[in-house]
């Protein structure tokens, strides 16, 4: 079926054909007013065609201006939309319609999202002439800093003058950086990171700015997370066979007892107080790490603690054919609790020895040496090593990997490490373990002191 807008057309060019050739036969014929009249009416005849063809072009104009301009206000009426370009252009209309309003919704839920967040963000963008503009600024971030919601760079960039001078209006990168701030005469500490994205027309510099305090809280939910689970996990593989077994020898004793239950009793209560021995040793080993003393601090040779050190597992490295690589240097002091950092060195060491169950030639290597004002420690081994997914528990409480372990070792390490101001890092290694250990170098006042007689 030929559609209607076709069909006027092509009638009003048969009428106009039609007109101008009767034109022309009046014409020869010097039928002189008639043909004026017949003239005439062809001149209408190309008006109303021509204003026809223009009210069909503005239709479509003004649908396109009205989807240039985002306006979704023009409405098509049902009979027009019976013609097949009319009705082409109400669906266009209609598509950009619903894709506006999902953009829309989707920039309130982000919105939403961002001013839920409990750290402060800004989000600039820059055009392709280097224009700045702020495009989104949360609740928190104006709070954080005691100021309006500026959304004009230039205004907003005076209000925030400590943090604008870390950016880079010029070339944005990405940065995390500690700033601190005078708030209404108070100080305040933030951590401050920004992250750069590009699209054809803008690049976005997002800024994220989070109390030290909240770092801080953070770390510190997530490390009695992984406590509070590995406690857990460790106490109900011990009280749920206590239990069972407890019902069970409860009901063993409803009867009479003959021998063999008897046997069975003692076994059941055998294995209860193995399990109850166990409990009371995690206990036990908590509170080592719960009430680790304060070191007892004094000017000592860190080379002769290692030596010694070494000397104490002379057996088992003989035992297991281990090469042990160490070359003491010049007396290098520390101020350290011998006893402790001892008991550091022991632990690593005993670790190594562990993993050295499928190495051929078992080796480890312990390197001294100063570096910016810090001593450095280094244990290497080239034993198993620690896979890469459980790097990030190793100094978690009672997290193990030995069927015998304890779980505290690494974890009494570090705590030692930073009761003496030091650290202790896993660093990466192509083979075995490589722990980093460092110390502060001792101050002058403790050299002094260590030296009178």
């Amino acid at each position: 079926m030929i559609p209607r807008i076709y069909i006027q057309i092509i009638v009003r060019i048969a009428l106009l054909i039609a007109n101008t050739l009767l034109a022309y036969l009046l014409f020869s014929k010097a039928y002189n007013l008639s043909f004026v009249m017949a003239s005439i009416v062809l001149i209408v005849q190309v008006v109303l065609f021509v204003e026809y063809i223009k009210l069909l072009l503005a239709d479509i104009e003004r649908t396109i201006d009205c989807l240039l301009h985002e306006d979704y206000s023009v409405s098509i009426s049902s009979e027009k939309r019976r013609t097949g370009l009319y009705e082409k252009t109400a669906l266009l209309i209609e598509k950009y319609k619903d894709k506006d309003a999902n953009r829309a919704s989707e920039h309130l839920i982000f919105n939403n999202i961002i001013e839920s967040l409990s750290l402060g963000i800004l989000i600039l963008h820059k055009d392709r002439d280097g224009v700045v503009n702020v495009f989104l600024l949360n609740e928190t971030f104006a709070e954080f800093l005691k100021i309006p919601k500026y959304y004009q760079w230039d205004l907003l960039k005076e209000k925030i003058k400590p943090i604008s001078q870390l950016i880079e209006t010029e070339n944005w990168k990405k940065i995390k950086h500690v700033v601190s701030l005078n708030i209404n005469d108070e100080a305040e500490t933030f951590f401050l990171k920004t992250a750069v994205t590009k699209t054809n027309n803008y690049e976005y510099l997002i800024i994220s700015l989070e109390t030290i305090q909240q770092l801080i809280d953070k770390k510190e939910k997530e490390s009695w997370y992984k406590l509070m689970n590995v406690m857990s996990h460790e106490i109900i593989n011990t009280i749920t066979p206590i239990s069972s077994l407890a019902e069970n020898l409860n009901s063993l004793l409803q009867d009479t007892p003959d021998q063999e239950t008897l046997a069975e009793l003692s076994q059941g209560l055998s294995i209860i107080k193995r399990r109850s021995h166990h409990l009371t040793s995690f206990v036990e080993k908590y509170r080592t790490l719960a009430e680790l003393p304060l070191p007892e601090k004094e000017l000592a040779d860190i080379s002769e603690i290692i030596q010694n050190t070494l000397d104490l597992f002379q057996s088992e490295f003989k035992e297991n054919q281990v090469d042990v690589v160490f070359s003491p240097s010049e007396k290098v002091l520390l101020s350290v609790d011998k006893k402790q950092i001892e008991q550091v060195f022991i632990n690593l060491i005993t670790n190594s020895l562990y993993s050295f169950s499928e190495t051929t030639r078992p080796t480890i290597t312990v390197l001294l040496k100063k570096q910016s004002n810090r001593i450095i420690v280094s244990f290497s081994d080239n034993g198993n090593g620690i896979p890469k997914n459980i790097r990030g528990n190793i100094f978690i409480p009672y997290f193990t990997t030995r069927k015998d372990g304890s779980g505290i070792g690494l974890t009494l390490t570090k705590s030692i490490l930073e009761s003496h101001d030091g650290m202790i890092h896993l660093k990466p290694s192509e083979v075995g373990c490589l722990f980093h250990l460092s110390f502060p170098e001792p101050k002058e006042s403790e050299r002094l002191h260590d030296n009178k007689p």
